[in-house]
């Protein structure tokens, strides 16, 4: 064969692509398009009170559709302690800071966070340990650290938000404060 020819059969599926036309076109009207493909959504019931019913609505083609109430997901704790090692740790740095050793609780805290780095309840601990300290930047920071790692867990989310109402407080900084008191409140 040739060289056009082999072209040729290479492009005509491209060429031929052009000519089938779908049920969806770009620019068609919504009208024209073939709505016995999608399947009707199934009915919602729900346990509300009377007051808090979903509210039926129509949309443009006279189609009821019921609109549920938000609910907010069901609550996450993130698992404190996961091995033994740390376990040990944490107790340790409890005994120390029950005792008034601030600074071996808090490197007893950053051993237990050298095992485990993604522990968010370890940098939560640490955060109260440096606000202990009244090293309210970095007790902040600290807070900070654990929310990214909090994930879904609202419970540490607001500990930490209400850690950094106080450290912002205890600089001065009342709008600061005041922003994170508002988070910590969100969070429950």
């Amino acid at each position: 064969m040739n060289r056009f020819a082999v072209i040729g059969l290479i492009l005509l599926p491209v060429f031929l692509t052009g000519c089938i036309e779908s049920a969806y076109r770009v620019g068609a009207p919504v009208a024209d398009r073939d709505h016995a493909s999608t399947p009707p959504l199934p009915e919602t019931r729900s346990a509300h009170s009377p007051k808090e019913q979903p509210r039926p609505s129509r949309t443009a083609d006279n189609q009821e559709v019921q609109i549920a109430i938000y609910t907010p997901p069901p609550r996450f704790k993130a698992k404190p302690v996961t091995s033994a090692a740390v376990s040990n740790l944490v107790q340790r740095a409890a005994d120390q800071k029950n005792s008034g050793d601030m600074t071996g609780a808090a490197a007893t805290l950053e051993r237990a966070l050298r095992i485990e780095p993604r522990n968010a309840h370890l940098w939560n601990q640490l955060a109260q340990v440096r606000l202990a300290q009244r090293q309210y930047g970095q007790a902040e920071d600290l807070a900070s650290k654990s929310n990214a790692l909090a994930a879904a867990d609202r419970d540490l989310r607001r500990d930490n938000w209400l850690l950094i109402a106080k450290a912002r407080r205890s600089v001065g900084n009342r709008s600061g404060a005041t922003l994170a008191q508002n988070q910590a409140d969100r969070s429950r």
